[in-house]
């Protein structure tokens, strides 16, 4: 029987109660445009709601800023918002240290804007790249679009988006839910720079021999022929080459990829994922440089062990991969063993004992359809994790543990079904495949044979619920 995700409804969930909760340092820069009354009026009630909850807010330079609001200017005319986002040169949030006496960078930076535009009725495809090009041009990895209303001063509807294309919007409450939106990206710490390189941990002869590469190289080739991976994109499909060399030269930025890939190769004992998109991997064309071998399990609840092959010095892992080690640890083991042709298979008198999840995926997608008897559909935990956040952070790891425990297929040895998926709010879905009876002999084969058939599929509308 198939069964159709259902979008989460709409969540009431007094943030305070998380345990993730904090209060933040919020800074609001910038001056509003006399005639944007909508963004002014937005301002005051945000400002106000961020204080109501036990935020601390300042309009002036601060040390130690969580939340900084920049207030952004976009003209109007009758060409498409995207066409009329401006170029800030140099980008304001490669400058806002200097300028403002910080001792560090803002952890999140959020232009704010006012439009006449409603970002709700644009389509995905299209919502997703107008933020992105307000991102580029205006220098920061959020933007808040606030749509004006039909009277002076009144604001219909506020979107947030967000660089891995999320964008939800509210209608009703908008000042209380979108600080909890930002708190929550606030609360959110990164973890993607936390990770430690032992080098020569692999030997070159065992690399070379490994299988893992290859299969997550074929995995990508046939995720980018179904629509699961599109391709790399560049900062200049954004902004000017100008604009586009300055963020390379002084932040290092050149563009990114969407989605992941990692299967457990019991030969190495080690988890091998796909490299970092930021470092101009097309998922699509693996190479083996553009794969890397981690220690499955976080030292310290959060830091990550990349292992070089002998005599390499290997790319940065893919930002989803803490993530994925804390499912690894989450989940039960199983013993497998190499059959007559060579070939790793369960058994519970098995010579390794391995994590339960065997390979998996990360893809930018909206499920419309999916068969729960076949592949188990845990749906976003909105009591504990009330909104989205990106990868890479101590949040996303803690939800990849939280879906893990909530998992009967995961959980249960009697559940005959090998294959888990996951939504993940606002940019996509999670998918892994089990070491269980009945999984096919090839790592990704069988959990690819879903999309398009137990699992229905597209690109072009990730849902947004509220």
């Amino acid at each position: 029987m198939s069964s159709s995700p259902v979008a989460p409804p709409t969540v009431s969930t007094d943030l305070t109660a998380c345990g993730w909760w904090r209060p933040c340092t919020v800074q609001v820069i910038g001056e509003v445009p006399v005639d944007h009354q909508a963004l002014r009026a937005f301002l005051d009630r945000l400002v106000a709601a961020f204080e109501f909850q036990g935020h601390s807010v300042f309009d002036r330079s601060h040390g130690d800023v969580d939340l900084m609001l920049m207030c952004g200017q976009i003209p109007e005319g009758p060409q498409p918002l995207r066409e009329r986002i401006p170029e800030n040169y140099p980008p304001l949030s490669a400058m806002l240290r200097q300028r403002h006496g910080l001792r560090r960078n803002p952890r999140h930076v959020v232009a704010v804007v006012e439009v006449p535009e409603r970002l709700s009725t644009l389509p995905h495809a299209e919502a997703v790249a107008t933020a992105r090009t307000a991102m580029g041009r205006l220098g920061a990895a959020k933007v808040l679009f606030v749509s004006r209303g039909d009277a002076p001063g009144r604001v219909a509807e506020v979107t947030l988006c967000t660089m891995e294309g999320g964008h939800p919007t509210e209608m009703d409450d908008i000042a209380d839910r979108m600080r909890d939106r930002l708190v929550t990206a606030a609360c959110a710490q990164q973890v993607a720079d936390d990770y430690d390189t032992a080098r020569d941990a692999i030997t070159a002869e065992a690399w070379q021999a490994a299988t893992a590469p290859e299969q997550l190289a074929g995995a990508g080739r046939r995720m980018g022929e179904l629509g699961l991976l599109s391709p790399p994109l560049k900062v200049s499909d954004f902004v000017s080459d100008q604009l586009a060399d300055m963020y390379e030269i002084y932040m290092g930025v050149r563009g990114f990829s969407e989605g992941m890939l990692f299967a457990f190769d019991p030969d190495l004992d080690c988890l091998v994922v796909s490299a970092s998109g930021s470092w101009d991997v097309d998922k699509r064309a693996l190479t083996r440089e553009q794969v890397v071998a981690v220690e499955p399990r976080l030292a310290g609840g959060r830091r990550l062990r990349v292992l070089a092959p002998s005599g390499t010095l290997p790319m940065q892992p893919s930002v989803e991969t803490w993530e994925i080690c804390a499912l690894m640890e989450a989940c039960p083991t199983v013993r497998v063993t190499k059959d007559m042709a060579g070939t790793w298979v369960p058994d519970p008198n098995g010579e390794r004992e391995l994590p339960l999840v065997r390979a998996g995926i990360h893809a930018h997608v909206g499920v419309t359809s999916s068969d729960d008897t076949v592949i188990e559909t845990v749906e976003a935990d909105r009591e504990q994790f009330p909104y989205g956040f990106g990868c890479g952070t101590d949040l996303t790891v803690e939800i990849a543990r939280n879906t893990v425990r909530r998992s009967h297929a995961i959980n249960d040895p009697a559940d005959p079904r090998v294959y888990v998926r996951w939504p993940l709010l606002y940019h996509g879905e999670m998918a892994v495949e089990l070491w269980k009876p009945g999984l096919p002999s090839q790592p990704f084969q069988g959990l690819l044979d879903q999309y398009g058939t137990a699992v229905q599929f597209t690109p072009d509308d990730v849902p947004q619920p509220r």
